[in-house]
């Protein structure tokens, strides 16, 4: 946040980035800030070795601080400015809540006329509603947010936002405040139990609380609260819900009722943590569709949250409906996947020109259906806006591949339309809550795409309020809603994992502070849950939730993988314990450090006697559980290598395709690539058949699907009940494309390592993140076709250092100096041109996919000795990604010799002659 206003700031942290290479390399730092003209701080010059201050301040409410960060060296010195405003705090200025007790009214408005007198300094409106609030002065919209004040447990504590208003009453005279109410998840229909949830989960009334206050051209100070003068009257917008979408009636004329005061309903108001939920892209429409039951479908051409807004053109009355969905099936509008969720905009004209959209509710979806309009549309007055959280892009990756690209933008659609105030699962069906595995395993992948600190900062508070409500455990979202089991492994670790990696990409030892006391109560409950088993540094025999959606059972559509539970949650309990531990020892808790240290070893040793033969051998040979223990580092000593070896064959029996699901799907590439398995990794990345990423892709996605088959390859929906086509979890992949493709590796907030993991199975690539200074970028490229001319382009921020591995190189040049691998870079920008000990150039195996042989005559010719059918066989579209391995297996059958499988000896031998022919076609 640059300058932010009214947030709960517990802890300031003042960060600021030298932006460009033309600074001096050793800098001092210095800050001042001020309030009302005065100093209030100011620090001494010091070594800029970082660049965050964490001043300790006695902040004050409704306050202003200037904030001044100036850099200076021998011949420099230059000194920005910001500010940041503190809210309420402790103050209510006497402010009561306000609304209606009738149950029955969805839809609120609360008014008051205000007199303001000339030439106002400055105005400010501090305010929350209970369900969903939209201020208004004389009919302009307070502020630039939607669906405040966000979603937490209301119970637990309700946010108050602060704007600025003093542009919107600089003539003196009477204006009107209207506060418009709808039901939010605060008493809308919410959850995922009961077929959709239920009404009232949090509340059955509307209310808000507000104080405007504004100083005068004397310095006197007036404020206006809600209070028993406020008229109450029944809105436009008869109906509203998160899952419902809205009824919005403009020819309905506004009706008093009776106005009702409350007592605070949450047991807590404090000012603002949610970043405020916004409008970003805005997207025509690509298509105008009419189906074959003769219905207008406009198509958005990108699935997203958001919703679509109009210019009215309609006369008085007249009654129109937009329809929200996904996907079309047999070219109509399919919205079976949406399960209860009716999301529908209902609208009734009043016949002024106007634009029209909703207010307390938002959508996932590509395309809209369109009810009653007339069938003439201007298609150029409608436009998808989309929501989400404010946050800043500082991550993207390019390559050659137009695929991967497209897979990239998927992701971060997936994250854009999931990251609404809180890291949903998915924002189209009757669900769209916090869900904790989610967030867990994509918070890295997150944190590399987009600013996500005080994101992640107002979702882990929610997740330790739920915590302290259950004595530790973490349910499976956060706010939990209706659900209060949790304890499941992966998902509840989002309490140690997602405080960890924010810690990881800023540096921000206050986040581990806020946290430390939940992270230790996560692993605490797991400890004392499995002090009631056969033995306490296992997890066993839990209700767990397990590698969800992977493949690897004989029945695709069961939820579950058949790695064991058992396996996968004494991972992550050690995996949690081991977190736990470094962060006692960041922040110097010595006991607590050796304690959580002593219990990870214990695990870790645990886990070894239990999933592994005494000869080292894991008992499991599932990809997830492969993959999972070469990530976390839990096997027995000197088994690393075989352990690779193991999961290179279970590959080899899947046809080098993944079967993993939630759980193992983030790992199992970072797993390959870090074990000298790097151009498997990138074959199984680069599949384009069932299933894999660029599967989706080739069949339309535009965001990241819930499950591999959500779609068929004949384009039919694979099920109603769990099939979302905006689902993220599984987009953690680019976790893996950051940091072993592109290669940004970072070690600490300061420092990376630039390793870039060039193959020959693309030209290009490119990519960019920040680290707690600034911006690091790395690009490489294999110059000509025998890959053995390779350029590195890097950019280091200020404050940062990297070390710099460049494979099969054993040395290279910048400028006219010789480096080796190893060498720590500075800050700057760095272009490299290095010849590599051995040519980056693909080579063909019996793994790579028919489609990529036929291309090449020589191949083929070859082939045919091996293949007696090959020369003459023309293979149909649908088996054009089927392997080689599976065409000569086929071959030895019909030729009697009746091998089960082909010997290694055979494959070696195979193999052998495509790289022997993929190079010499390639250096010809």
């Amino acid at each position: 946040m640059q300058t932010p206003i009214g947030y709960k700031f517990d802890q300031i942290t003042i960060h600021c980035s030298v932006v460009g290479m033309d600074y001096p390399t050793e800098l001092e730092k210095k800050l001042t800030i001020q309030a009302a003209d005065k100093v209030v701080y100011e620090s001494e010059w010091q070594a800029a070795t970082s660049l965050d201050f964490q001043p300790a301040l006695d902040l004050a409410p409704r306050t202003r601080y200037v904030v001044h960060v100036s850099l200076r060296a021998a011949d420099y010195t230059e000194t920005k400015a910001t500010y940041f405003e503190t809210g309420l705090m402790d103050q209510r200025l006497g402010a009561h809540w306000i609304g209606s007790a009738d149950a029955s009214v969805h839809g609120l408005q609360l008014v008051k006329q205000v007199t303001i007198p000339r030439g106002i300094k400055q105005a400010r409106l501090y305010i929350s509603g209970l369900g969903l609030y939209e201020a208004y002065i004389d009919g302009h919209k307070v502020g630039a947010e939607y669906l405040a004040p966000g979603f937490t447990n209301y119970n637990y504590y309700t946010q108050i936002a602060t704007h600025d208003v003093t542009d919107l009453l600089t003539e003196a005279g009477v204006h009107t405040l209207t506060i418009s109410l709808g039901d939010g998840w605060f008493r809308g229909k919410l959850g995922i139990k009961q077929h959709g949830g239920k009404m009232n989960q949090y509340g059955n009334a509307l209310m808000a609380v507000a104080a405007l206050c504004f100083t005068d051209e004397a310095g006197v100070e007036k404020v206006i609260t809600t209070d028993a003068t406020w008229k109450c009257m029944r809105s436009r917008i008869s109906h509203s819900g998160i899952y419902y979408g809205e009824d919005l009636d403009e020819t309905v004329s506004l009706t008093e009722l009776p106005l009702a005061q409350f007592e605070q309903p949450a047991k807590y108001l404090f000012d603002r943590l949610s970043l405020p939920i916004t409008t970003h892209e805005k997207l025509p429409v690509v298509k105008k569709i009419m189906t074959p039951s003769g219905t207008t479908v406009l198509d958005f051409g990108q699935n997203m949250a958001g919703w679509v807004t109009f210019t009215n053109r309609l006369p008085r009355g007249s009654k129109v409906a937009l329809e929200y969905g996904e996907v079309l099936q047999d070219g109509e509008l399919y919205r079976g996947n949406l399960r209860s969720a009716r999301a529908t905009f209902t609208y009734v004209s009043d016949g002024t020109t106007h634009r029209v959209r909703p207010h307390f509710t938002y959508f996932g979806f590509r395309y809209v259906k369109l009810i009653d309009f007339p069938k003439n549309i201007n298609v150029t007055d409608f436009s998808a806006w989309a929501l989400y959280s404010d946050m800043k892009s500082i991550g993207n990756i390019t390559t050659n591949d137009p695929l991967v690209n497209r897979l990239f933008k998927n992701v971060l659609w997936g994250q854009k339309s999931n990251f609404l105030d809180v890291p949903t699962d998915c924002p189209q069906r009757d669900e769209r809550l916090g869900w904790t595995g989610d967030a867990a395993i994509f918070a890295q992948t997150a944190s590399y795409n987009m600013n996500t600190f005080s994101f992640n900062r107002k979702f882990m508070f929610d997740v330790a309020v739920e915590q302290s409500l259950h004595n530790g455990k973490v349910p499976l979202y956060c706010p939990a809603v209706d659900e209060h089991d949790g304890g499941k492994a992966v998902w509840s670790d989002v309490a140690t994992i997602i405080p960890w990696v924010t810690y990881t990409r800023t540096g921000d030892l206050a986040v581990l502070k806020q946290n430390f006391g939940a992270m230790m109560s996560w692993v605490d409950w797991v400890h004392d849950y499995a002090k009631g088993t056969r033995n306490e540094f296992l997890w066993l025999d839990g209700d767990q939730l397990g590698d969800w959606l992977a493949l690897d059972t004989e029945d695709i559509l069961h939820l579950k993988g058949r790695t064991p539970d058992d396996l996968i949650a004494s991972a992550y309990y050690y995996y949690s314990a081991k977190i736990v531990a470094q962060t006692a020892k960041l922040l110097q808790a010595k006991h607590e450090s050796e304690y959580y240290e002593l219990l990870a070893n214990k695990i870790h040793d645990a886990f070894i006697n239990e999933f592994f033969t005494g000869s080292g051998r894991l008992l499991t040979d599932t990809q997830t559980a492969l993959a999972l223990c070469l990530e976390f580092d839990l096997y027995p000593a000197n088994t690393q290598q075989s352990l690779t070896g193991e999961l290179v064959k279970r590959l080899e029996k899947d046809c080098n395709h993944l079967t993993t699901g939630f759980v193992g799907t983030p790992v199992l590439l970072p797993a390959l690539s870090k074990n000298g398995q790097h151009e498997l990794a990138c074959q199984i990345f680069l599949n384009d058949d069932y299933p894999s990423w660029l599967y989706q892709v080739k069949h339309g996605a535009t965001t990241i699907w819930e499950r591999w088959n959500s779609i068929d390859s004949n384009g039919k929906i694979a099920e109603n009940g769990m099939n979302s086509l905006n689902h993220y979890s599984t987009g953690a992949v680019m976790q893996w494309a950051y940091e072993q493709l592109i290669g940004i590796q970072p070690i600490t907030p300061t420092q990376v390592t630039i390793q870039p993991g060039i193959t020959a199975k693309f030209r290009q690539v490119a990519g960019r993140t920040e680290l707690a200074n600034g911006q690091v970028a790395v690009a490489w490229q294999i110059m000509n076709i025998q890959g053995d001319q390779i350029k590195v382009t890097l950019d280091i921020p200020y404050g940062a250092t990297a070390t710099v591995n460049l494979p099969r190189a054993k040395n290279w040049q910048i400028a006219d100096r010789q480096y080796k691998n190893g060498t720590q870079l500075q800050p700057g920008h760095y272009e490299i041109m290095y010849t590599p000990t051995k040519a980056f150039v693909d080579q063909f195996t019996v793994y790579t996919p028919l489609s990529a042989y036929n291309q090449d005559k020589t191949l083929t010719t070859q082939l045919a000795t091996l293949v007696p059918f090959w020369s003459f066989l023309t293979l149909p579209g649908n088996m054009q990604n089927f392997q080689a391995y599976s065409l000569l297996q086929l071959s030895h059958e019909m030729r009697g010799i009746g091998f089960p499988e082909m010997t290694p000896a055979q494959i070696d031998k195979i193999n052998q002659l495509f790289a022997h022919v993929a190079l010499a076609n390639t250096k010809e």
